[in-house]
């Protein structure tokens, strides 16, 4: 029995045998406990920024025994990991995309001096943080996408690279891999994503006041998903 729900349980899956993980914003360490219970890894840093979390994360990691396993920190984004830690893979899970964007932007490079791996679950904003591992020398290299109570979720995994390959428009919205498996869940967001911007043009097109521009860029998005769909 997995205490993961079906967001974290795909989280899960894209972490590499053996990984030492550092799992920011934990909540109740969940993630880590199931990584090392299924000896996918054998240890993992729990970070959390608010004493309370991070009193549960611990509790929990005392009650399934796994205290010489997990280190349960207090500390902002990536402040929880030292270079002697040797930290490879770097999870956040469950924020929003701009949130997560400014907790990589703020790690010095002492804390991201042994990431190859970044494995990133944002709520909302999934072009920015494509965007953001672009820009900052990271190639994606998985993505998977479900619903999972009423809500979409993307996930997406990517490597440290010297020669990042840039993405076109489309592909930093939709997400290069998801295009191009088109999964069920895949094709089920961006049609209905497709209704909620030909309706956001219409109401647009009727307002007192017309912004073109902002017309003129959701049409683009609707050109874009209609092509893959």
């Amino acid at each position: 029995m997995t205490l993961l729900s079906n967001r974290l349980q795909a989280v899960a899956k894209m972490v590499d045998k053996n990984a030492r993980v550092a799992d920011i914003g934990s909540d109740h360490a969940y993630l880590p406990v199931e990584l090392i219970e299924k000896k996918i890894i054998d240890y993992a840093i729990a970070g959390e920024v608010a004493k309370g979390p991070m009193s549960r994360s611990k509790a929990d990691i005392d009650k399934f025994g796994l205290s010489e396993n997990v280190d349960v920190r207090l500390g902002d984004g990536l402040a929880v990991i030292f270079p002697e830690d040797r930290i490879d893979t770097v999870v956040i899970a469950g924020m929003g995309g701009i949130l997560i964007c400014d907790i990589l932007t703020r790690a010095t490079k002492d804390q991201l001096s042994n990431v190859e791996t970044l494995i990133l679950q944002p709520n909302i904003g999934e072009p920015l943080v494509r965007h953001w591992l672009i820009e900052n020398g990271f190639e994606i290299v998985d993505e998977d996408i479900l619903e999972d109570e009423k809500h979409d979720y993307e996930i997406i995994k990517a490597h440290k690279t010297a020669n990042a390959s840039n993405l076109n428009d489309a592909q930093y919205l939709m997400g290069p891999i998801l295009m191009e498996q088109k999964s069920s869940d895949f094709l089920k967001k961006w049609h209905r994503k497709l209704n909620g911007y030909n309706k956001a043009v219409s109401n647009m097109q009727h307002a007192k006041k017309i912004d073109i521009d902002k017309i003129n860029k959701m049409k683009q998005y609707i050109k874009y998903v209609e092509e893959i769909l």
